[in-house]
């Protein structure tokens, strides 16, 4: 089996035992998810994970091959909207759990720490997203910070977290980072941003 099937099935497991205890993650645990619906838990799991840059219609039709009986853009923002973020998390460590191959250098795991830009619609404005860009024209901007570890020797990412670019501070970003840290011992390499 090459890497990549093993690996695709290694996620899919996960997400199929996170849907076992999918009430844990919903919003509404005694009604996200207790129906039989086309828009399971595990779908819009993967579904997610899968979207590319279409729109949400174009997205879901290519996820369902395309089939008549495809869910609606709404179905999914609706379902989608009642799994909390942890789920996500809880996902992440669980492909990194099962994945993990430790590689050292010198005895060390070598950690490189940066952050990235994720702008979103620049109609939801609140003060935890959103700032006032200054220019000749002074313009709202709204984005997530995402500031993640990544294992140089593994090539895989270790902890992410993510702020509001109105509210970042990659300093705490590194310090949360380095503080969540409980594996083998580790060099954390950063750029200037996140010096302390």
């Amino acid at each position: 089996m090459n890497n990549y099937k093993h690996l695709k099935n290694v996620l899919f497991r996960i997400i199929k035992n996170l849907s076992d205890v999918c009430s844990i993650f919903c919003v509404n645990p005694d009604a996200d998810f207790t129906r039989n619906r086309k828009l399971d838990f595990e779908t819009i799991m993967k579904i997610i994970l899968c979207m590319g840059s279409s729109s949400i219609k174009d997205e879901l039709l290519k996820f369902n091959d395309f089939s008549i009986d495809t869910p609606s853009a709404s179905a999914f923002v609706q379902a989608r909207s009642k799994i909390k973020p942890e789920a996500f998390k809880a996902l992440f460590d669980g492909f990194n759990n099962k994945t993990f191959k430790k590689k050292l250098y010198h005895g060390y795991r070598l950690l490189a720490i940066d952050g990235s830009e994720l702008p979103i619609d620049n109609t939801i404005f609140d003060d935890v997203t959103t700032e006032l860009r200054h220019g000749t024209l002074a313009k709202a901007y709204s984005a997530f910070h995402l500031n993640a570890s990544y294992d140089l020797l593994e090539l895989t990412y270790d902890d992410i977290i993510i702020q509001g670019e109105a509210k970042k501070d990659e300093n705490d970003a590194f310090c949360q980072l380095v503080d969540r840290y409980d594996g083998h011992k580790a060099i954390f390499i950063a750029d200037r941003g996140y010096e302390s």
